[in-house]
């Protein structure tokens, strides 16, 4: 395996992993704001949509991630174990190789280019490259089952659906994605806890890598839960400002 921050620098399109990710995340999430600030006015942007907004486009390229964890779970386990190797406990020089990996524009777009992340983070919980573990099946099991859902959402924030999608069964479909986000998320942290996956790692590192990088999916599920309620009673889309 080519070491994860092998650089190719002469090559055009090619950027850093890092600098792809932030790109995607912060275009996507101005874009979407845009969007609907020029649809519904300044007014409409609302602390609901900034936070949705923001984490919908996260999720969506995660949920891409989890597709290539569930169907490239050999190579996720192959490049955990040269890790292992190559680093021996050094698992903030693996992270900093992987943010400054250099991406080319074919790869941004392969599933087989993005199994570096699961492979990394196995170093910190090797749940992720065990098929057999929870970790595994539920983040493969978001992957698959609410990519959908989260663009539909993101839709639904700003523009108008076809007439049979009302507000009453987006928000059904809201809630039942965002609770299994965050359901799956806390079953996550006890089951990482319980089985004191942190022996051996740095509480920053725990804190940085496993607390706050999933705490997200604890926190804006539950704001997703309550737009979807919003919109099941409310019958309207006055939740997101219109």
């Amino acid at each position: 395996l080519a070491p994860a921050g092998a650089s190719r620098g002469g090559e055009m399109g090619v950027m850093k992993a890092y600098v792809v990710v932030l790109l995607f995340v912060v275009l996507s999430t101005l874009g979407l704001y845009w969007w609907h600030w020029r649809s519904h006015g300044a007014a409409a942007v609302n602390a609901v949509v900034l936070g949705l907004q923001f984490f919908l486009p996260l999720n969506a390229l995660i949920c891409w991630w989890e597709l290539a964890l569930g169907l490239y779970i050999s190579q996720v386990q192959a490049e955990y174990r040269d890790l292992k190797e190559r680093y021996k406990g050094r698992n903030l020089a693996a992270v900093q190789a992987l943010c400054l990996c250099d991406t080319s524009l074919s790869e941004m777009f392969s599933l087989k280019f993005w199994t570096k992340i699961w492979s990394t983070y196995s170093l910190y919980d090797p749940s992720y490259q065990n098929q057999e573990s929870f970790g595994f099946f539920i983040d493969v099991g978001n992957g698959w089952s609410t990519l959908g859902p989260t663009l539909l959402f993101s839709w639904a924030i700003s523009c108008d659906l076809p007439v049979f999608l009302t507000p009453r069964i987006v928000g059904l479909i809201g809630l039942c994605k965002f609770y299994q986000e965050w359901y799956g998320t806390v079953i996550y942290f006890l089951s990482f806890f319980f089985n004191r996956r942190y022996k051996g790692l740095h509480w920053g590192e725990v804190a940085g890598f496993v607390g706050i990088s999933n705490g997200l999916w604890f926190f804006f599920p539950i704001l997703g839960m309550y737009a979807s309620v919003r919109l099941v009673v409310d019958e309207d889309y006055s939740v997101f400002g219109r």
